[in-house]
């Protein structure tokens, strides 16, 4: 009984579960990787930051760039500190022997907190990211019918 009951448990937590990323055909899409960051964009993939600039500064929007900016900015110190947490995690298991005890464990905690603040500053910058491309999409992805007058001719334009 106790063995059907988790397995019922398990089908509604696996029906509540959501793996796969809603993707907007319309708009800008951000996909969440471990590296680099991936942009989908009119068909097109835009990988690292060297192509989300472009998107980005062409806009001229000052809040999309200093979302940008934010996202660069703790991107670059999140990665540094999960570094520097790893490396003081090693060197406090490497002083475990002997009389630096304390030291070592000092090192490791100290890693310990340091790889957790680099995880926040990395969410951070994808938080950042995210929002960028929500602002994105909200403003400069509208469609808009126009009509055209010429001296001899008429036409209808339709800006997506």
């Amino acid at each position: 009984m106790k063995q059907f009951l988790m397995i019922i448990g398990f089908v509604f937590i696996g029906l509540l579960v959501n793996a796969q990323q809603k993707f907007n055909p319309k708009g800008m899409n951000y996909l969440i990787g471990p590296k680099p960051n991936n942009i989908i964009y009119h068909d097109s993939v835009f990988r690292g930051s060297n192509e989300f600039k472009h998107l980005f500064y062409r806009t001229g929007d000052a809040e999309l760039l200093k979302l940008y900016s934010k996202h660069q900015t703790n991107k670059i110190v999140g990665q540094s500190l999960g570094v520097v947490g790893v490396l003081s995690i090693l060197v406090g298991v490497n002083n475990l022997s002997g009389d630096t005890k304390s030291f070592g464990w000092g090192m490791i905690g100290g890693g310990l907190l340091t790889s957790i603040a680099g995880g926040y500053f990395t969410l951070s910058s994808q938080r950042n990211l995210q929002m960028a491309i929500a602002i994105f999409n909200k403003q400069y992805n509208t469609a808009s019918l126009g009509i055209g007058l010429g001296n001899q001719s008429a036409g209808l334009v339709y800006k997506f």
